[in-house]
């Protein structure tokens, strides 16, 4: 497994969904969206209270989605080592 698998890909889900805990796998996703909303918002304030472009809303949660599956990885799969 390569290091762009291992950090940020699905398996920190795989481990979660493996595991059984319906729980937390629901609250992690309502995690997400919420992280997700505050990084739009926090972008959206720090860039002077514009409306941001398609593009730099697709770049915020592209960055974010990375940092939640570098999360979710470094708990689930990679943390335990």
């Amino acid at each position: 497994m390569g290091f762009v698998q291992r950090w940020f890909g699905f398996n920190g889900w795989k481990e979660m969904s493996t595991r059984g805990n319906i729980l937390a796998s629901i609250m992690y996703r309502i995690f997400f969206v919420a992280g997700l909303a505050a990084a739009i918002m926090t972008y959206t304030f720090a860039s002077g209270g514009e409306d941001p472009s398609a593009v730099w809303i697709c770049v915020v949660g592209l960055v974010w989605f990375l940092a939640f599956q570098f999360m979710v990885n470094l708990v689930f799969v990679n943390g335990s080592r």
